[in-house]
């Protein structure tokens, strides 16, 4: 019996436990978000144009810090609640702890809106085109208010009701909103990775050929879908205005994709191993890289060089095959590399793996072909 005793104590003990973390996790981790450190590093390294590597190592040391503080702060409240003997002190530690709870995941789950950070600068529009595009955050409610007393035509929303839990929640309140003001919605659901985008992506095209008047778009707290929106547009029609208050993912603050090592082989050159999708959408698909070259032999990585040629053709991005196999001779790759030479910067080459013998050749003859130059 004193066996059974001893283990309900130790869960009550573990459950007691686990509700004042969680307690304090969630409403301090937002306020951290909202108006704490997080925030105010991230402004900081937007005001002074951290690079994206320095601001992840900033941001992931900071929520270490708050993960140990947190720690501390349970084992402190947990015994102090242990050693009261008052019962009204240990019911109100209760009640407030699950009040604060209740909110932080209600705001969490329902308020996602008030994590997203707005404050980014504007550019300026481009001065000459029939149809104006202005890329932003996810607009609250007196934010379309103030689209609509700017005569925007209408907000072209990107979220997708796949993207659970927070966006089919923005999309209702999104409708209720523009409904209200008589604002117009325009949505277009993409998918935050490469595959099932197809039918968005020739909206998106048909958009860019046919729209005439002033858009908003947007889509949730990321920035690949819109930069991506924008890139697809751009190509399609060199006309179109853009202001846009999205940055967007720097290949320069990366040494390696996740299949390996990228060569930076000069200023707007870079040769990576094949990207995954989320690398293709994040560093690849948002206008940021002028031409893409596969290097892959088809024989052996037929499937591949299928797939990419695929989400480039899909992508509207300026794609070259200039494949190289293992027996390929130095002339037949230095004539790649003159080839890569005349496009238009910058440029990502990539192939399966950055390290095989192949490899190491092209980008030996490479070095060898800029050092020539200069």
């Amino acid at each position: 019996m004193s066996n059974k005793n001893t283990g309900n104590n130790k869960l009550k003990s573990v459950i007691l436990f686990s509700f004042f973390g969680l307690s304090l996790v969630f409403p301090l981790g937002l306020l951290m978000l909202t108006v704490g450190p997080t925030r105010m590093i991230a402004e900081k390294a937007a005001a002074e144009n951290w690079t994206e590597s320095n601001e992840s190592t900033v941001q992931k040391i900071v929520v270490l810090l708050f993960l140990v503080a947190v720690l501390f702060l349970t084992i402190f409240v947990n015994r102090f609640f242990i050693k009261s003997k008052s019962t009204s002190s240990k019911n109100l530690m209760l009640v407030f702890s699950g009040i604060a709870l209740l909110v932080s995941l209600y705001i969490f789950s329902f308020k996602p809106e008030l994590l997203i950070n707005s404050s980014a600068d504007d550019t300026d529009f481009n001065k000459s085109a029939n149809a104006e595009f202005h890329f932003g955050p996810y607009p609250d409610a007196d934010k379309i208010a103030e689209l609509k007393d700017q005569n925007y035509t209408a907000i072209i929303s990107l979220l997708n009701k796949m993207v659970i839990p927070a966006e089919p929640i923005l999309m209702e309140k999104e409708i209720k909103n523009t409904t209200e003001v008589e604002m117009k919605l325009i949505s277009i659901p993409m998918l935050p990775w490469i595959d099932d985008n197809n039918t968005s992506i020739l909206k998106i095209q048909d958009i860019a050929r046919t729209f005439k008047g002033k858009y908003y778009v947007h889509c949730y707290l990321g920035k690949d879908r819109a930069n991506v929106f924008k890139n697809i547009i751009e190509n399609e029609n060199s006309t179109i205005k853009i202001k846009s208050e999205l940055g967007s993912n720097n290949i320069d603050t990366l040494k390696s994709f996740e299949r390996g090592k990228i060569f930076k082989l000069q200023k707007h050159i870079y040769y990576t191993p094949y990207p995954t999708d989320d690398e293709y959408f994040g560093f690849i698909l948002t206008g940021k890289i002028e031409n893409v070259v596969c290097i892959m032999d088809q024989k052996i990585d037929k499937v591949l060089v299928e797939k990419e040629t695929k989400i480039m053709r899909h992508y509207n991005q300026d794609f070259h095959f200039l494949p190289l196999a293992d027996s390929d001779s130095d002339k037949k790759i230095q004539s790649v590399i003159d080839s890569i030479l005349k496009l238009k910067q910058p440029v990502l080459i990539n192939s399966y793996s950055t390290k095989t013998n192949l490899a190491e050749r092209f980008v030996k003859l490479f070095n060898a072909t800029k050092k020539g130059k200069n």
